[in-house]
């Protein structure tokens, strides 16, 4: 991965350059190419301290480490090692949230799918005829999946479901 390497207060050298890269491969291993849109580390000389502050833009989430450290090869070291720490962290965040979103969602057994025909229950229900407002309320009262009701202002069959992101989605069927 590139990083955009910026020094202020001091001049940079090969030798530190190649040593901030060197250290920096470590967070690589861990991040996939496609997964970075930018990566910067600035580097400030204040009046006691080095201060090395890196930005990483991963997809959806930004990484901000900042360092200080007397010696300028501690804080790289101190700076590399918190930020392979922090994308550690994030990585194992979003593979938790799509762990746990591919285990809330039903699994559908292939078996079934092969015999259509095997329909285990039937119910007949009235279909209500009801304003989108009231059918939001008897949706939320009603804590399902799913609403269908006529739209009284329409004249058409609706469905009301509840949205991965738990929000309430409509779908409106026209003739």
């Amino acid at each position: 991965m590139n990083y955009k390497f910026v020094t202020r207060g001091f001049d940079s050298t090969p030798a530190m350059e190649e040593y901030l890269s060197k250290r920096l491969e470590k967070v690589d291993r861990v991040l996939k190419e496609n997964d970075v849109i930018s990566a910067e580390v600035k580097a400030e000389k204040d009046a006691l301290n080095y201060v090395l502050k890196a930005n990483v833009n991963l997809k959806g989430n930004i990484v901000v480490v900042q360092e200080k450290d007397p010696d300028l090869y501690t804080a790289i070291d101190k700076m590399s090692d918190a930020l392979e720490k922090k994308v550690k962290k994030i990585k194992s965040t979003i593979r938790e949230k799509h762990r746990t979103a591919s285990e809330k969602a039903p699994q559908i057994n292939p078996s079934l799918l092969e015999d259509e025909s095997e329909i285990s229950e039937t119910k007949r229900l009235t279909l209500s005829v009801m304003p989108l407002e009231e059918a939001i309320l008897q949706f939320k009262t009603m804590n399902r999946q799913f609403f269908v009701y006529r739209n009284s202002e329409t004249n058409e069959i609706n469905l009301l479901y509840l949205r991965k992101d738990g929000k309430i989605g409509l779908l409106e069927f026209v003739d």
